[in-house]
Formats: C-alpha cells, sequence, structure tokens
C-alpha cells in the first residue's frame, strides 16, 4: 500500500480504538491482520488491499452500539433493521456509521459493501467482500475449533500453491466461504435459531 493509504489506516485505527471495548478491538486487530495475510496472498492492488484493511479496521465499529443508538442511525439512513436477528444488525449499522464518520477518500462504497455483509454473506460476493467474511471467522483470537480447522485450511492449502497462481488460490477462498457459510447454516438449525435471507441466499448461490 502507499504511505497515504498506511497513513489513512492508522487514522482509521485511531478512531476506532476509542468505539470499541478491549476485547472488540483484540478481534478487530485480528481480522485486520488475516486481512493484512490475505492482501499479500491474494496479490491485491494498493487500492484492493486498503479496501480490504479498512473494511476489517471498520467491520465492528457499530457493534457496542445500545439498540436505541442503532435505530436511531437506521433511521438517519431511513433504513428498517431486521430486530428479529439482533446478532447480524451491527453489519448494517456498521456500514452506516462508517459512511458517517470518514469521508468518501477514506471509506468507499465497495468497502462498505464489504462490512454490510461481513456476518451473513450474501449471493455472488466479490473476492473482498469473501476476504472479510472468512477473516471474521478465521482470525487467530477465534479459540473454536470450527474457526480453527478453517483457518488451519486457508493457510495450509495457499501454502501448497505456486504463488504465481492466484487462480488456485482464489478457488481455496470459495470453498472456505462455502465451508464456513455451510458450518453457520447447520448451527443455527440445530439450535433453531432464525437465519438471515442473506445467508441463506449466499449458501444457495454456492452450491
Amino acid at each position: 500500500m502507499t504511505k497515504e493509504q498506511e497513513k489513512r489506516l492508522c487514522g482509521i485505527r485511531e478512531i476506532v480504538v476509542l468505539r470499541e471495548d478491549a476485547r472488540r478491538f483484540e478481534h478487530t486487530m485480528g481480522v485486520y491482520r488475516e486481512c493484512l495475510w490475505m492482501s499479500r496472498v491474494f496479490s491485491l492492488s494498493d487500492g484492493d488491499a486498503y479496501t480490504l484493511c479498512a473494511a476489517a479496521l471498520l467491520h465492528d465499529i457499530a457493534k457496542n452500539l445500545t439498540a436505541a443508538e442503532a435505530i436511531a442511525l437506521s433511521e438517519r439512513h431511513g433504513v428498517v433493521l431486521d430486530t428479529e436477528i439482533p446478532s447480524v444488525i451491527h453489519q448494517y449499522t456498521g456500514a452506516m456509521l462508517a459512511g458517517e464518520l470518514f469521508d468518501m477518500e477514506t471509506v468507499s462504497p465497495e468497502m462498505l459493501d464489504a462490512i454490510r455483509c461481513h456476518t451473513t454473506g450474501k449471493a455472488d460476493m466479490t473476492p473482498i467482500e469473501k476476504m472479510l467474511f472468512v477473516a471474521d471467522f478465521t482470525e487467530a483470537g477465534r479459540k473454536y475449533r470450527s474457526c480453527q480447522e478453517m483457518r488451519e485450511y486457508l493457510h495450509g492449502e495457499c501454502e501448497k500453491i505456486n504463488k504465481n497462481d492466484k487462480n488456485a488460490r482464489l478457488r481455496v477462498l470459495d470453498e472456505v466461504t462455502r465451508r464456513i457459510t455451510g458450518y453457520t447454516v447447520t448451527y443455527l438449525v440445530e439450535r433453531g435459531k432464525r437465519i438471515d435471507p442473506r445467508m441463506v441466499e449466499a449458501w444457495n448461490s454456492m452450491v
């Protein structure tokens, strides 16, 4: 990335650390490090690497909002939140809040789109969206066995591939995205929990 892009990332991090508690910020930095690794492994351009890493820093920026704050934020944007699945609200409010806090030189539509689906996924995700979705699950701070297994698979398979074979690595990314989505859908079904329609659409688009 360019020096200017790195400077912008530092500015984003300074804002995020003030809005997240210590545990949440530790997770955010784990996702950031995973995305930084992906930007190198997948040979992203400076622009795409910045988009991905900035989205990683911002993806949970609305996680600590109260219900009242989230509703007020969504009302400012003319959006009605699906409060029946509270665990995914922050991906939508996060994109809204990031758009309010930073100018369009710092955040981009592609970045906000990635934040907006980082928990549920969506049909026909872009590589950047897949990377953030995967990194949120595979960052090293996640101690659940399923998260560690996905991370080991992603890193292990990418290490086996010739560094110039970007398409082969993208196929690994597709497979990990599918596995994480399938695991999450199964987990929710087994526990009788609601599934966000976007996750269902994501799964159906991959099988």
